[in-house]
């Protein structure tokens, strides 16, 4: 097993201390709001909180 380029553990590293979450609202901050993908649901994220997102018809908005 190769060890990892410093680049990458501080990166990782990083990723793992911020928790989930905080990127997306991190991202919501500056452009308004993100999606997010949990379970095969689409989630909008925004600076205060989550919300389902809904398709035009209706219908909750599904992801891969």
């Amino acid at each position: 097993m190769r060890p990892m380029k410093p680049i990458r553990l501080i990166l990782v590293s990083t990723l793992f201390f911020i928790g989930c979450g905080s990127i997306s609202r991190g991202c919501a901050k500056y452009f308004g709001y993100d999606e997010v993908c949990v379970d095969g649901v689409k989630y909008i994220q925004f600076t205060s909180g989550a919300s389902v997102k809904y398709n035009p018809d209706g219908s909750i908005a599904t992801c891969r």
